[in-house]
């Protein structure tokens, strides 16, 4: 930064945000405490002013989150024509030790200046919070929130349905996780509701809660597919309909209709939010993430939600320990060793192992490195990081790049750089997935 800057650090809260302004080299010029009002931002933003023009100095804002909280502060701040960037709170982390004082709002804000400060040149500009990120981010995490309550719902009523069904209630359908089973356990929550029903019935019964059709058979093909299902429901339910009805029953019954309820309604949820997105939220890098192995809409969204701008990160290192996938170096004594790092976006983190998890699944290439690493005496961990490492060299390639996956590319590329390994023994080995993550450029030349 330039020796004259008046550094702003605000800690942005629901209700009040706290700022400290900051003269070069640290000189501590103002600290306030002003409500999330406009007016209070504004009055801020004058004293400010003031302050800058008393010392000649030029005025930087730093905020470190631009996206909830302190959105009202950046509207209000560029509405101004004001510099307002983006901090790391990593590094806001680290300049929080340096003072060595308790945490409060305060030192908070003290220190998110001195990030503005010292890192002032390249820090990002707050320019990329606009409503489509923030609701896509919304969107990514109603989603995981729909996904696990999802699985609270689907462990329950598995609980419920073995008390009243035993074990027969699994026979009943091929995919117990779908609306068509839902509808009938709701319907018949246990087995004496079947009573007084024929295969025919039933079968009719069973059309209803499908909607009418059941497979791509035709319509007769259809009627005696039910048939059977519905004689194999009341075959296996037999002896359970014998026995007499109590209020027990009648508890898990409701219980039972609640559960194939709430599961319906979070199905219905999770289609429309998927349908939004995959139709008008999702921009076009999103859609290239898409080509890859394993990557849907829902992991596609997270990725792209939680990066923002892959320009400001300057290379593919920078963007691996971000999201976690690159080791952090902890040196001593002249030894160097290499740990986890857990300073990192743990929800892009975790979609990187997704991906990772699903490319040694399904991915011949992806498998390949897996095994390849194994065949070192690696650990299944261990490989399994170093596949996260490459797909996250992967995501970094594709969105800088904005094409989509190319497997042919990456195939071709791969075979070249085979053929040239085996004339010319001394080049060593490049990892498969390296290559893959680097197929938009030249190859390194030979050192």
């Amino acid at each position: 930064m330039q020796s004259r800057t008046l550094a702003v650090g605000i800690d942005p809260a629901k209700r009040a945000h706290q700022a400290v302004a900051v003269l070069y080299p640290d000189h501590v010029m103002l600290t306030r405490t002003l409500r999330n009002r406009i007016e209070d931002i504004e009055r801020l933003d004058d004293d400010v002013q003031a302050l800058a023009a008393e010392h000649q100095a030029e005025v930087v804002y730093g905020l470190e989150d631009h996206r909830r909280y302190g959105e009202a502060l950046l509207q209000v701040l560029q509405a101004r024509g004001r510099r307002v960037t983006v901090v790391n709170p990593l590094w806001t982390h680290r300049q929080k030790d340096f003072y060595g004082q308790d945490k409060d709002d305060v030192i908070d804000a003290r220190a998110i200046a001195a990030v503005v400060l010292r890192r002032g040149q390249r820090l990002p500009d707050a320019t990329d919070a606009h409503e489509e990120t923030a609701a896509l981010r919304e969107a990514e995490r109603t989603l995981q929130d729909l996904s696990e309550r999802f699985t609270r719902a689907m462990n329950r009523l598995h609980l419920q349905l073995s008390m009243v069904y035993l074990d027969t209630y699994e026979t009943f359908f091929s995919d117990i996780k779908g609306p068509w089973a839902w509808r009938f356990f709701a319907r018949f929550p246990y087995p004496q509701t079947l009573n007084g029903l024929t295969a025919p019935e039933l079968a009719e019964v069973l059309r209803e809660l499908a909607g009418g059709r059941v497979g791509p058979r035709s319509r007769e093909a259809s009627r005696q597919a039910l048939e059977q299902q519905a004689s194999r429901i009341l075959e296996a339910t037999c002896r359970l309909r014998e026995q007499p009805a109590t209020v027990v029953h009648r508890l898990r019954a409701e219980l039972i209709g609640q559960l194939c309820g709430e599961l319906l309604q979070i199905h219905e949820s999770k289609g429309r939010l998927k349908h939004l997105l995959d139709d008008e939220l999702l921009p076009a890098p999103g859609r290239s993430l898409m080509a890859m192995c394993g990557v849907g809409i829902t992991l596609a969204a997270t990725v792209v939600s939680q990066i923002g701008d892959i320009r400001r990160f300057p290379s593919r290192h920078a963007f691996a320990k971000y999201n976690g996938t690159a080791p952090a170096a902890r040196s001593s004594g002249g030894r160097v060793r290499h740990a986890a790092r857990k300073s990192s976006n743990h929800r892009l983190k975790r979609a990187m192992w997704l991906m990772a998890l699903a490319a040694v699944r399904h991915d011949p290439l992806a498998r390949a490195f897996y095994d390849r690493c194994r065949a070192r005496g690696l650990s299944k961990l261990e490989s399994l990081k170093r596949v996260a490492r490459r797909m996250s060299d992967i995501v970094y390639t594709v969105l800088r790049s904005g094409q989509p996956y190319d497997r042919a590319r990456v195939e071709a590329s791969i075979r070249r750089r085979a053929e040239q390994t085996a004339q010319e023994p001394g080049r060593g080995r490049t990892p498969v997935v390296d290559e893959a993550s680097k197929r938009y450029r030249a190859p390194a030349p030979t050192p």
